[in-house]
């Protein structure tokens, strides 16, 4: 049986960002206890104050009231429902040479997922002048190590560029082995600023790099062969 929605999942994720010293883990666990399997949106949002800040208290962390407020609010707040996993559709493929990006996402259409625990990946057509969304790839919370970091490969192999908040060492290593290039961004980032400055470049002035990833790059010692 499964222990939480996907909603239920990005409510807890979004969560411990206000919750110092508290990982998704314990806070599961402590929602689950509570409320029990499987964990929804419906259930988290009838949680109350009192039960809440009793829970994270026993962590015995350093969360502040305020911390404890905002986390609880993230967890309740029926606003946050409006917030679903974004919807493709596409009518037909972008014309001319292109690439195909894929972004760690936890949110809408935004990069604002961690490589490791993204909770999906969203994977665009991009061309010099627009890009459009083709396909969104839940990824299963329930595999951990070796086997999360085979089925990330997986859902992005058909992709050139990899949009992501952060990625370790050895995934990035992965990545590029597979022929894919990573791209960190400091903090999160909607989807159409990245798209449409990857677009702008490619349109303008495309590093070799980004030639040999779309199929045109023409290395200046062979043009001048067949000009002589």
């Amino acid at each position: 049986m499964d222990t939480l929605t996907e909603q239920a999942a990005l409510r807890v994720a979004m969560a411990v960002k206000s919750l110092p010293n508290v990982n998704v883990r314990s806070l599961l666990g402590l929602l689950i206890q509570h409320l029990g399997e499987p964990l929804s949106e419906e259930k988290l949002m009838g949680l109350s104050a009192q039960a809440f800040h009793l829970m994270i208290n026993s962590l015995g962390g350093d969360a502040s009231r305020k911390d404890i407020t905002s986390a609880l609010n993230t967890l309740t707040d029926p606003s946050l429902s409006q917030v679903g996993v974004p919807t493709v559709k596409v009518t037909q493929p972008l014309a001319g040479p292109k690439l195909r990006v894929a972004l760690t996402s936890n949110q809408g259409e935004m990069i604002n997922g961690h490589y490791g625990s993204c909770m999906r990946v969203l994977i665009y057509e991009v061309n010099d002048f627009a890009y459009q969304l083709v396909d969104v790839r839940p990824i299963d919370a329930g595999l951990k190590g070796e086997d999360r970091a085979l089925f990330l490969l997986s859902k992005i192999k058909d992709c050139q560029i990899l949009f992501t908040l952060s990625i370790g060492g050895p995934a990035a290593a992965r990545v590029t082995r597979a022929n894919i290039h990573p791209i960190k961004r400091a903090v999160p980032q909607s989807a159409d600023d990245a798209l449409t400055e990857l677009s702008t470049v490619i349109r303008q002035s495309p590093p070799p790099w980004l030639q040999k990833c779309m199929g045109i790059y023409h290395p200046k010692n062979l043009v001048d062969a067949d000009v002589a």
